[in-house]
């Protein structure tokens, strides 16, 4: 009779705690809402995916190859067009580092490589239009890129690692203006959720930020909109699966 009561006694706690685990213990992703042409913004979002093997069976994926795609915002389709991929550049180098890339003078993005061997001293660079795709060469890396955690007003962008209390599934973004730090968004999210990268859109009234998830997410600096989402197409290179790397920047 005991060991009767033992054993209800422990299934009722198994059946309790499960329940309260269920209730408290998981935290959903944050919502947020999809974005459409219907929103009205301007200019190009411009990131860097890995295309990786879809391995059945360890070991991991294999990265085939990196590259770079934009969404152009005013356009009714919001499609993602390749800028380039590392595969393209296979004449120039085989030593491309795509984590490199960033904007430069609005419409182009250069890629910094290196021409002989990391023994010398000096870099050469890929200049990619991003509309066209078109490549050309210049012989060093003495560009001046776009500053995208700074906005025109002079506002910060603070680094999301800092701001979020992974440990509390608390996750925010931030900004500094002169004075103050201001909130821009906070909410509570699974421990392996993150943003990363974020970025100022060219007005300095909106961030642009991926997320753990595979999207793009748009802020409201001042909340005038609830976050948007921008949903990536994880087969959109001969069904190959897209691994989302970082944003590269909030091109006008």
């Amino acid at each position: 009779m005991t060991n009767k009561r033992l054993l209800i006694s422990s299934i009722t706690i198994l059946i309790l705690t499960t329940i309260i685990v269920a209730i408290f213990g998981i935290v959903p992703l944050p919502e947020y809402v999809d974005l459409s042409s219907e929103n009205n913004f301007e200019g190009k979002l411009i990131y860097f995916v890995e295309i990786q093997s879809e391995n059945i069976i360890p070991p991991a994926p294999d990265i085939i190859d990196s590259c770079i795609f934009y969404i152009d915002l005013s356009a009714d389709s919001l499609e993602e067009e390749k800028v380039v991929c590392s595969s393209d550049l296979y004449n120039f180098s085989y030593d491309i580092n795509f984590y490199d890339a960033q904007i430069y003078d609005k419409n182009n993005i250069i890629l910094p490589y290196w021409n002989d061997g990391r023994d010398s001293l000096y870099r050469n660079v890929l200049i990619v239009d991003i509309e066209s795709g078109e490549i050309s060469k210049d012989a060093n890396d003495n560009f001046s890129v776009e500053n995208n955690k700074m906005n025109v007003y002079g506002e910060k962008l603070i680094d999301p690692w800092e701001t979020s209390d992974y440990n509390s599934r608390v996750i925010g973004v931030y900004y500094v203006d002169r004075i103050k730090t201001v909130e821009v968004f906070n909410s509570r999210a699974p421990s392996n959720y993150y943003f990363e990268s974020l970025h100022w859109s060219p007005d300095g009234n909106n961030i642009i930020a991926g997320d753990s998830e595979n999207n793009l997410i748009i802020f409201s600096k001042n909340q005038e909109f609830n976050p948007l989402k921008v949903n990536l197409n994880p087969e959109l290179v001969n069904d190959e699966r897209l691994d989302f790397v970082r944003v590269l920047g909030w091109s006008s």
